[in-house]
């Protein structure tokens, strides 16, 4: 093999690589990758736990590993505390359904991550035609679901955030009923309406505070990507904000 094809065939491995290396960079700092970026936990941190899907994950956020909602909890709480982002994109409670959180590694790294407190946002992608039964079933599974935190050394105190708003886009046929990545906003308005009263019902449970991320957002679709689904870094940090507020209140 003569020296002008090693030269050609490094060149070409080079560009293939940085290629990739761009291509996944975009990806993570993007929200997009699946990757996470927590930091170890110091002595003396209350473990704050953000569970819930791609909203919270932060899937689209621009410059993801700042402005994901766990991360600019992290920034606003400060050092007394460690906030660990358990977002799963497109995770639904439905066991039965499409992407059961409980299926996947993050809901066992949640359980094995300790928590202080425990922020749970699920539900958006309960909405979809797939995965909706009735507001009874998903509220025996949300019930579930919170108790399987119990069950660890360090019952942690719970906090509930209500589904942000879902909107339509100019592109969306409004009469289907169905939005982005297959959300029905009513079935979300609908979550977000019964989910406290409905968990009051159940005397079992013990829930610190009900943040009410979805009247946050019902006015502000700025504050969503263009798909309307998934909050933006503004988005983000509203909704950090409001669960600061909750906690340290």
């Amino acid at each position: 093999m003569n020296q002008k094809v090693v030269k050609i065939m490094i060149s070409t491995v080079v560009i293939i690589g940085l290629m990739l290396l761009g291509g996944y960079s975009y990806l993570y700092s993007h929200g997009l990758s699946g990757k996470y970026a927590d930091e170890a936990v110091k002595d003396g941190q209350i473990r704050v736990a953000c569970i819930g899907d791609s909203i919270t994950y932060g899937h689209g956020v621009e410059n993801w590993k700042k402005n994901n909602y766990p991360a600019q909890l992290q920034e606003i709480l400060g050092d007394g505390y460690n906030v660990a982002n358990y977002g799963s994109s497109g995770a639904c409670l439905n066991p039965n359904g499409d992407q059961p959180y409980v299926n996947r590694d993050v809901y066992q790294a949640s359980l094995a991550y300790d928590a202080d407190i425990i922020v749970v946002m699920l539900g958006t992608n309960d909405s979809k035609p797939e995965n909706w039964v009735d507001m009874n079933s998903f509220l025996e599974e949300y019930s579930s679901f919170i108790h399987s935190y119990y069950e660890g050394d360090n019952a942690p105190k719970v906090y509930i955030g209500l589904c942000a708003e879902s909107y339509y886009t100019e592109d969306a046929d409004q009469s289907t009923g169905i939005a982005g990545y297959d959300i029905q906003p009513a079935i979300v308005d609908e979550i977000a309406s019964n989910l406290a009263n409905g968990l009051q019902a159940y005397d079992d449970l013990s829930i610190s505070g009900i943040i009410d991320i979805h009247s946050l957002t019902e006015a502000h679709p700025e504050w969503f990507e263009a798909d309307g689904i998934h909050p933006n870094a503004d988005g983000a940090k509203a909704i950090a904000q409001a669960v600061a507020e909750a906690i340290q209140n």
